[in-house]
C-alpha cells in the first residue's frame, strides 16, 4: 500500500509539479489549495506525510501546522513547511513542524525530506 502524502498548497503549478515528484517516488499524492477544503478532508484521509505552505489565501499555514498538532486524531502525523519568505526562520519558531523547506527547492533535498518523514 503506498504512502499517503497530503499536499496544502496555493499556487497550482507547484501542486502539480509536487504530484509528479512523489508519484514518482511512489506516494499516493492529494493535493488541497485552501484551508478549508484541506480541513474537510483531513480526518478521513489520515495521511503519512503533511506539506503545507505558509501563506495561504484563507489561512495561516502556522495556525493550520499548530491545529494538526494539537489535534489528537491527528497530531502523529509529521508536517513538513515550505516558505519563500526571508523570515522562514522565524516560523521554525512559531510551528511544531518536523522540518521546514525553503521555496524554490532544491528537488533532491525535498525528496529526502519527504522519504525521511513518511
Amino acid at each position: 500500500m503506498k504512502k499517503c502524502v497530503l499536499v496544502l498548497e496555493d499556487d497550482e503549478s507547484l501542486r502539480e509539479l509536487l504530484t509528479i515528484l512523489l508519484e514518482e517516488e511512489q506516494y499516493e499524492v492529494k493535493t488541497y489549495g485552501t484551508v478549508n477544503s484541506f480541513k474537510q478532508h483531513l480526518e478521513q484521509e489520515q495521511p503519512d506525510l503533511i506539506m503545507m505552505d505558509v501563506m495561504l489565501p484563507d489561512g495561516d499555514g502556522v495556525q493550520v501546522c499548530n491545529q494538526v498538532k494539537e489535534n489528537a486524531a491527528t497530531q502523529h502525523i509529521p508536517i513538513i513547511m515550505m516558505s519563500a519568505h526571508r523570515d522562514f526562520s522565524l516560523v521554525k519558531h512559531l510551528c511544531p513542524a518536523e522540518a521546514f523547506i525553503n521555496k524554490p527547492f532544491d528537488i533532491d533535498y525535498l525528496i529526502e525530506k519527504v522519504n525521511k518523514y513518511a
